[in-house]
């Protein structure tokens, strides 16, 4: 079934089976499939995976999004939909197949760990440069590396100096 709705190729009693519980997935997949339901094209099921994906816990999304292969659209779901959920930040912060344009949207989130995801990889964090001014001026950022602010400075100056 992953692969089927995945790929666009899931028919509409696929879906429903996974909306109405029928279908027996684990709940990194529930999770990730209704991410992806929620952009559906028929507004029937967007609406209704969406609303089952807002049930769901904040540790399936998690284990979800920390897969090498996560799909694209779970990350932006989770941005989007479930960026104030704890844990949700730094496990988008965790995986770098996330772009970092989505990190920008729950940077202020971010926990310390999340932060030095990032910093452990300065060629994703600075792709963006307004998540380089977010991280430049958050707390935990600063915790984590004092003069952090000085550091982006030097990595993206049009962004920092933007402030």
């Amino acid at each position: 079934m992953r692969a089927s709705i995945r790929s666009g190729q899931a028919r509409p009693e696929q879906k429903l089976a996974l909306l109405t519980g029928g279908s027996a997935v684990n709940p990194e997949d529930r999770a990730e499939l209704l991410a992806i339901l929620a952009g559906d094209p028929d507004s029937q099921i967007s609406e209704r995976a969406e609303g089952a994906a807002m049930a769901l816990s904040a540790e399936s999304f998690i284990s979800a999004i920390a897969r090498a292969d996560a799909d694209p659209r779970l990350f932006a779901f989770c941005a989007t939909n479930l960026g104030e959920k704890r844990g949700i930040p730094d496990a988008l912060a965790k995986n770098p197949a996330c772009p970092a344009t989505l990190l920008t949207r729950v940077a202020a989130r971010f926990t310390t760990e999340g932060i030095q995801a990032l910093l452990d990889n300065l060629e994703r964090l600075t792709e963006d440069p307004q998540l380089v001014a977010a991280l430049g001026v958050h707390r935990a950022a600063n915790r984590v590396h004092p003069g952090i602010k000085l550091s982006f400075a030097l990595a993206a100056p049009q962004a920092v100096g933007d402030e």
